[in-house]
């Protein structure tokens, strides 16, 4: 054999090795194959994944204006049915508001003589604003009957009701005790919009300007 055979070339050497390997020389590879690779969510299919398949979206509209827009009270004392002691009529201070206006809420009793001098200032506003009133009898030992003799008596004209044990609750866990103490001459005012505004309890009579400047009546 020729001695030149004998030391071949290292690059040929390489070269057998390779063929006789199947060519298959590559290193392994860190990344993964094409077809596991993960996929960019498009921004729609992202959206529909933050959210469960199907559930309605929340909705930005405040409670009370989803309320008024599904025809329900958006307050849970504009929805309490009352009666009128002199006439029988039924309503709620909801419908009243939406027909005549502003609502000038009183809590009353037929002895307090502070309630008395506070129904006179609000014939005295009747007679320059448009706005409607409730007087509410929260003393629960008077009858429909003492409050309709009352209310004829001295000639008020606006609606007379009677509260009952659980309106009389309501009212005191709402608006404190005050609200139910009448010599504190107590008044809320529902607006048309329904909203609910307790005037500032014990300050004494309120003037005929006054309240229908509260009111937005004058």
């Amino acid at each position: 054999m020729n001695r030149h055979a004998k030391t071949l070339p290292s690059f040929l050497l390489l070269a057998l090795l390779v063929a006789c390997s199947g060519g298959d020389a590559t290193a392994p590879s860190d990344s993964q194959p094409a077809s596991t690779a993960p996929r960019a969510s498009a921004p729609d299919e992202e959206s529909r994944a933050a959210s469960p398949s199907g559930a309605p979206m929340q909705s930005n509209v405040p409670a009370s204006a989803a309320a008024s827009a599904a025809g329900q009270p958006t307050d849970a004392l504009l929805a309490v049915e009352l009666t009128d002691v002199r006439s029988g009529e039924t309503f709620t201070l909801e419908d009243l508001a939406e027909a005549s206006g502003p609502v000038l809420l009183e809590t009353m009793a037929v002895w307090c003589s502070n309630c008395r001098a506070q129904q006179q200032e609000v014939v005295s506003a009747h007679e320059a604003g448009d706005f409607a009133s409730v007087s509410l009898d929260v003393d629960l030992s008077e009858s429909p009957e003492d409050l309709a003799e009352y209310a004829d008596r001295e000639g008020f004209d606006w609606h007379f009701a009677i509260a009952d044990a659980e309106l009389y609750r309501a009212l005191q866990d709402r608006f404190g005790v005050a609200s139910t103490n009448p010599p504190s001459t107590p008044l809320i005012i529902i607006g048309a919009d329904g909203t609910v505004t307790p005037l500032e309890f014990g300050r004494g009579t309120r003037g005929a300007e006054e309240l229908l400047a509260e009111l937005g009546a004058g």
